[in-house]
């Protein structure tokens, strides 16, 4: 699909880490580019902090997903 030279045109970036959405270093690197005004950013991160599970399967309960309000963004945090 090609992009046009649309003067509103923002590339969309998408933020995550294995920290959780309320760590300080995705909240800063969230702020820093929605100050730009460059880009549509989107957030999915996990509800809390996550490191170290990246191979461990969610299969017993229901992988939930909430809206979080972080300033200029599509932000959401998810369970499992």
């Amino acid at each position: 699909m090609e992009q046009t030279a649309d003067a509103g045109y923002r590339p969309t970036i998408m933020v995550t880490n294995d920290d959780g959405i309320d760590a300080p270093g995705l909240q800063a690197l969230v702020r820093v580019l929605v100050s730009t005004g460059r880009y549509e950013v989107q957030v999915c991160a996990p509800d809390s902090e996550k490191s170290a599970v990246s191979h461990s399967i969610t299969w017993r309960t229901a992988v939930s997903v909430q809206q979080v309000n972080i300033n200029g963004a599509t932000a959401f945090a998810v369970s499992g």
